[in-house]
């Protein structure tokens, strides 16, 4: 099973929900759901600013023991940074942890892009995280 955490910063707490955090939520549960894993997820956490360190323990994440006991084998971090005021991401950062042991497995940042429409984004987005489907087979 595999846990996946979206997690913005640099939006305003206060903000309405984020169209590109959630096709991000969204397509990292269907890719891998559609490439045979058990998929799970959490709300979408916005924090003010990029925790420092070790993302897992530095963004209150600290649920190994949870995670463990509902079956949870890996957790897939995806950090969306909106600095600078704006409504698309500027970078991402992907995260996979092996929850037994909390061992990473990857660390990889993209630059974000603005797309001409919706569709667009998501055709993207789907060939993005698919390169991410290898780590966990």
């Amino acid at each position: 099973m595999i846990s996946f955490f979206v997690i913005e910063t640099g939006l305003p707490q206060d903000g309405d929900r984020n169209q590109h955090s959630l096709r991000w939520e969204n397509t990292l549960l269907d890719v891998f759901f559609n490439a045979g894993h058990i998929v799970c997820n959490a709300p979408i956490l916005r924090l003010e600013t990029k925790p420092e360190g070790d993302f897992l323990q530095s963004s209150a994440l600290d649920m190994e023991e949870e995670a463990l006991n509902g079956g949870v084998d890996y957790i897939v971090l995806a950090h969306l940074d909106y600095s600078q005021g704006s409504q698309t991401p500027l970078e991402i950062s992907f995260l996979i942890y092996r929850v037994r042991g909390r061992a990473k497995i990857l660390e990889r940042r993209i630059t974000g892009k603005t797309y001409r429409s919706a569709a667009d984004e998501t055709d993207d987005l789907k060939i993005i995280v698919g390169e991410l489907v290898p780590y966990l087979n």
